[in-house]
């Protein structure tokens, strides 16, 4: 069982690497934004932490930059219908605390903007992992009672990510929005936050 590679990067693919450790080269199935980080770092050699999946036709190897990030990857596929394509989804979809919160929380709106997980499943993965990934959190960590306020800000924040829009922008433009009192209505919210996005946008 390989749980772990050191070597130097010797190819970067749309959803895996190539890892050179002594000689050999093993194809390890990534995360974009995991392939991201190997693409920009110069550091040699690279490690991935990895799980090594075997199956009756082929033995495949998935790698992560940090255990944690691994460790969530093993819960995310022990949950029914979520395999190690649709978790490497997840994986890729945001940083690991943003992911992490959103379990915690009740962020059915986040997990489901990944293609391929319709609302359904990602309410299983809400479901089974809320409760599991206390330990990928700080110490202290304390979320909020799940409310409709809060589902509405989720979704409207993942409807402008599937826009185009960068997380952290879109998290701002729409605190903005509920703080200010503009409905907390998800068309309300979006088209809100649009709008302040796009003010910003020009004023550049």
């Amino acid at each position: 069982m390989i749980a772990l590679l050191r070597g130097e990067l010797v190819q970067l693919g749309d959803d895996h690497v190539v890892v050179d450790t002594g000689g050999v080269g093993y194809e390890v199935f990534c995360h974009l934004r995991t392939i991201a980080t190997l693409h920009s770092s110069h550091e040699s050699p690279v490690t991935l932490y990895v799980h090594t999946s075997v199956s009756t036709d082929a033995i495949r190897l998935y790698g992560f930059v940090s255990q944690d990030e691994l460790r969530l990857f093993r819960l995310l596929i022990g949950v029914e219908r979520i395999g190690p394509k649709a978790a490497l989804g997840i994986l890729g979809r945001a940083e690991l605390p943003t992911l992490v919160r959103a379990i915690a929380e009740g962020d059915v709106a986040l997990v489901a903007t990944v293609p391929g997980i319709g609302r359904k499943t990602a309410e299983r993965v809400i479901l089974e992992l809320r409760d599991k990934v206390a330990s990928l959190e700080p110490p202290g960590t304390h979320h909020p009672a799940v409310t409709s306020e809060n589902q509405a800000v989720a979704a409207a924040i993942a409807g402008l990510v599937g826009l185009g829009f960068r997380e952290s922008e879109a998290r701002k433009a729409v605190a903005a929005i509920a703080v200010d009192g503009d409905g907390h209505d998800v068309a309300d919210l979006v088209g809100a936050a649009l709008r302040r996005l796009d003010t910003a946008g020009a004023a550049r």
